[in-house]
């Protein structure tokens, strides 16, 4: 008998037969929970936690954003996506913006392509809440408190038995050796704050034992005891020159004031101990932070490069446009020796260059022969749009120059805000000049694909005045170097 999946995913779609097609492809993976339309989802979340949320946009009740918005309060790291069938992607940017959804999807669906994105969207996020719970027990071994001093003493007779007790009286963690050998090894295992050394065991030994700390922990924190009231002055010198914080010389008055002066010595190494634990609680802290942004960043580029993409595919003209020009513009990025974040910054801003169009009227973003001035007109409000779209994400506001600024043009007649190159940014003009490249090499419904050797050609002949000169001229060197053969076939 097969078991039950362990894992849930919930399925909210008023089309039966959506969700009969849903449940078949999913069944072995998970078990399915069905909602019907959005209250029933809605109903669903207050009593399970499934492992992954797919629901419809347009459903009776609310609707699939409303679902996903109570989703993302009550159950933050389950994944969420959202399907429709509107060619009106609004409801959809503005979930985005708000965080509730991964991933989007338009009706007809590939089924088997939104099962690959909820298995691996399922297997990051338990990995998410496993390495969170990691990190907070490792940061709760580090914790400085919980972890006492520790002295480690290679005194013999009376004077060892009352540095012994002295550092006890301070709840100190005491290693006693009785041998050079034996310390050797206790200094070399790590982890001794504070070494209490008799200088009796000699100069030689003495000088190893302290660099021998000094190296395992430039913190620990070195006492030397001398015995010989008579050798005093030469000991102190030898102890301050090897780095010694305090030198004991016998018989002291008390245990308690020699647990004094241990505490003392035993302060800046903790001190030092602590800095570096906290330091490494923020390292990871901000690497934790980092990772986490880094992955929401991702996430938000897949969602709004998917809506792209979703548009190019309706039209076999376009589609994998985007992704070409953000190609060649990382190439040409790397040739102009750009650093690796301007070029990160280039490949986002080029994948999702035209998300604007998403809010052009299908009739002119689709139509097949040469467009009207006023349709052009409204052609050209996708910068506009697009910018509008992004400049509502914080981690993306980084490449909405690019978006709003890549049809541009050096000698200021560009649009949406005609600006000269000395205003225009290097990464806008390295997306404009593949932008244009890639359409030229591409048939349109009123056009055939030019050659490469045409297309740069036509390149040359526009740089200057519509394309940047560099950008035209790396361009041209990667063609040479037979670095774009793979994206200028004849489409």
């Amino acid at each position: 008998m097969a078991s039950t999946p362990s894992l849930q995913l919930l399925i909210a779609d008023d089309d039966p037969t959506v969700r009969d097609l849903l449940s078949r492809a999913f069944r072995g993976d998970f078990t399915i929970l069905l909602a019907t339309d959005g209250n029933e989802a809605l109903a669903a979340l207050k009593t399970t936690k499934p492992d992954a949320i797919l629901v419809d946009e347009m459903m009776p009740g609310a609707t699939g954003s409303e679902v996903l918005r109570v989703a993302k309060d009550l159950l933050p790291d389950v994944p969420r996506l959202l399907m429709t069938a509107s060619s009106d992607p609004s409801a959809a940017m503005r979930a985005v913006n708000h965080g509730e959804i991964h991933r989007f999807y338009t009706k007809p669906l590939r089924v088997m392509e939104v099962r690959r994105a909820i298995l691996d969207l399922v297997n990051r996020a338990r990995g998410d809440v496993a390495l969170r719970a990691q990190l907070a027990a490792l940061r709760t071994m580090q914790t400085p408190t919980e972890q006492p001093t520790r002295v480690g003493v290679l005194c013999g007779g009376e004077i060892g038995e009352s540095v012994v007790n002295a550092a006890k009286r301070r709840g100190f963690a005491v290693s006693r050796a009785n041998s050079v050998d034996n310390f050797t090894q206790l200094i070399g295992a790590g982890g001794i704050d504070v070494v209490v050394v008799d200088v009796g065991i000699g100069t030689e030994a003495l000088t190893e034992l302290a660099h021998l700390a000094r190296g395992v922990d430039e913190g620990t924190a070195l006492v030397f005891v001398d015995d010989d009231a008579g050798r005093n002055v030469g000991t102190l010198t030898q102890a301050f020159q090897l780095g010694a914080v305090d030198c004991l010389v016998p018989p002291w008055s008390d245990e308690v004031l020699l647990s004094v002066r241990l505490e003392r010595a035993a302060a800046r190494p903790r001190e030092r101990r602590d800095l570096r634990r906290l330091t490494y609680d923020l390292v990871v802290a901000n690497g934790d932070l980092a990772l986490a942004n880094r992955r929401v960043e991702e996430g938000q580029v897949k969602l709004l490069g998917g809506l792209v993409s979703a548009l190019e595919a309706r039209d076999p003209y376009t589609a994998g446009h985007t992704d070409r020009v953000a190609r060649i513009s990382v190439r040409c990025s790397e040739a102009l020796a750009l650093s690796t974040a301007a070029i990160e910054i280039v490949r986002v801003g080029a994948l999702l260059h035209d998300i604007g169009k998403i809010g052009i009227r299908d009739e002119v973003l689709y139509k097949p022969g040469r467009l009207s001035p006023e349709e052009f007109e409204v052609i050209k409000t996708h910068t506009v749009i697009g910018a509008r779209i992004l400049e509502g994400i914080e981690s993306l506001a980084c490449v909405v120059p690019i978006v709003r600024g890549h049809h541009e043009r050096p000698d200021g007649k560009g649009y949406p805000d005609g600006i000269s190159a000395s205003q225009l940014p290097l990464e806008v003009r390295i997306v404009s000049g593949a932008d244009v490249l890639d359409a030229i090499t591409s048939t349109r419904p009123y056009r055939s694909a030019s050659g490469a050797d045409e297309a740069f050609d036509i390149l040359t002949s526009l740089q200057g005045h519509q394309l940047d000169e560099n950008v035209v001229g790396a361009l041209k060197d990667l063609h040479k170097a037979g670095r774009l053969e793979d994206l200028l076939l004849q489409r």
